[in-house]
């Protein structure tokens, strides 16, 4: 909106800038009338119902004007905001399948799949943060909570939370070595706790 303003004011004032303010109500007007790409509406036309005037028209003529001009504003505005809403969700969709398109899916995981925990937001006691572990586990799946967060089996001595997002976790791979089985994890000091 203030670009639009700033172009109009810009098209018109003066070499010397001081002229400006004798403009600003046509660059409002000019703003207010402008078309969203989002809405396809305009901001005085979702505020109000109607285009605002540019031109001069003859009122029409009923036997009580004030109530016919209320209900005709309501019926106005109520098509006016369900377009509006229906442009929104459109303008939405559009944007939720372009970024999409950029996407990849979070994993589904099952219940018991077992799965590494990203590991930058656990301290622990190991001093330096560079070499420690970057990811725990792996952990038993217990049940997903949502469409993009699971409940893990963890010690409850490692974290008082059991509830990871998906991006926070990925999948452990089976042990390439047939018939050998991975060692639960070591305890591990997280805060002052074993």
């Amino acid at each position: 909106m203030n670009a639009v303003m700033e172009q109009h004011l810009w098209a018109y004032i003066n070499y010397l800038q001081d002229d400006w303010t004798s403009y600003l109500f046509l660059a409002e007007f000019a703003g207010n009338n402008q078309v969203s790409d989002s809405t396809t509406l305009s901001p005085f036309f979702a505020n109000a119902g109607y285009h605002s005037r540019c031109d001069f028209e003859l009122d029409i003529h009923v036997d009580d004007p004030e109530e016919y001009q209320a209900q005709s504003a309501a019926e106005r505005l109520h098509r006016v905001h369900k377009v509006a809403r229906s442009e929104m969700r459109y303008a939405q969709s559009r944007q939720q399948d372009n970024a999409d398109s950029q996407r990849t899916p979070a994993p589904a995981f099952q219940p018991d799949d077992r799965v590494w925990v990203n590991g930058r937001h656990r301290r622990t006691e190991r001093p330096s943060r560079k070499l420690e572990n970057k990811h725990h586990g792996p952990y038993q799946v217990l049940r997903a909570i949502g469409t993009h967060a699971y409940e893990l089996d963890l010690p409850n001595a490692i974290q008082k939370h059991h509830t990871f997002p998906v991006s926070l976790l990925h999948a452990a791979t089976d042990d390439p070595i047939p018939g050998h089985s991975i060692p639960p994890p070591l305890l591990v000091i997280v805060e002052g706790e074993e």
